[in-house]
């Protein structure tokens, strides 16, 4: 099944705020969320948030990766609820508190309000983003305790970031991978989410494959359970292997010029795809970025 919307996936399982930029809530003896969304969502995160848990407080907030679409609620939500305990990798730590990454991430975060009061998102919180802390580092194959006999673990799986963490929480079958197994756009595309190694990210999904999740989260846009779950995971391999072929031979035909390639990437890419779609200024970014990674790769 391909869920799409807001509200209850499986058991004590939600998505809260958007499905194109959603929170992820697990409900029970001590609630977590998964990723933070963008800020000017912040106040619906927290609307949805407290209809799933009623009077009581998210206990843990686990970070995937430093990118402001997935951080941008964590200080609002962190200002709302005090003692959340905020979680992530080490080196999502560490860039959460260069002055230049937390520039940036308010300038993306900002840009959104215009589209976000277009859309008809209510109500809108238009403060700017609020730094905050990573409070509680996990490594590779970690455990933090939600309760009797349930546990999240991270993974840590580099290759979109090299700060990037899934969580595989196995008494339920879910598996939050987030762009570690790409994103699927509203016309079915997969997306290879690659910033920093196509082959340790494409090793990713083939690892995560084989884990026998019945629930995927991935970074946008919906979640898929039972047989669309190894479905998805085969069609963003297949997808990730044909990206870098159409990558390699636009490279070639530009003789190695990253902007002529990434323009040529972006007509095929983004150009004539539908809104909504990732807003043009982070895609060209991550366009940019694939194109240095992929012709690196070529010369080696």
């Amino acid at each position: 099944m391909r869920f799409e919307k807001t509200g209850n996936v499986t058991d004590n399982f939600y998505v809260a705020g958007s499905s194109g930029v959603p929170v992820y809530v697990l409900d029970g003896p001590s609630p977590a969320l998964f990723d933070a969304g963008i800020t000017v969502m912040g106040k619906i995160y927290v609307n949805d948030i407290k209809k799933i848990l009623g009077d009581r407080s998210p206990e843990y907030l686990f970070l995937t990766h430093a990118h402001f679409d997935h951080t941008g609620s964590a200080g609002y939500f962190k200002r709302i609820w005090p003692d959340l305990k905020i979680v992530g990798s080490a080196q999502s730590r560490d860039i959460l508190v260069r002055p230049g990454a937390i520039k940036l991430i308010t300038a993306l975060n900002g840009a959104g309000i215009e589209r976000a009061q277009a859309s008809g998102f209510d109500p809108i919180n238009d403060t700017p983003f609020e730094p905050f802390e990573i409070e509680q580092v996990v490594g590779h194959g970690q455990r933090i305790n939600l309760g009797p006999d349930l546990f999240v673990e991270a993974l840590h799986m580099p290759g979109h970031t090299r700060d990037f963490t899934s969580y595989w929480i196995s008494a339920k079958k879910i598996l939050i991978a987030s762009e570690a197994v790409g994103c699927e756009d509203n016309t079915g595309y997969i997306q290879a989410e690659f910033l920093v190694d196509y082959d340790r990210y494409l090793d990713n999904i083939y690892r995560l494959s084989h884990l026998d999740a019945e629930v995927l989260c991935i970074g946008h846009g919906m979640v898929l359970t039972g047989a669309d779950v190894k479905a998805y995971m085969r069609r963003s391999i297949k997808s990730a292997k044909k990206y870098l072929f159409m990558v390699e031979g636009f490279l070639r035909e530009a003789n190695g010029n990253l902007e002529t390639a990434a323009a040529k990437v972006k007509a095929v890419d983004w150009d004539n795809k539908p809104f909504p779609k990732q807003p043009e200024q982070p895609y060209l970014l991550n366009t940019r970025q694939r194109m240095h990674i992929i012709w690196e790769r070529m010369q080696a």
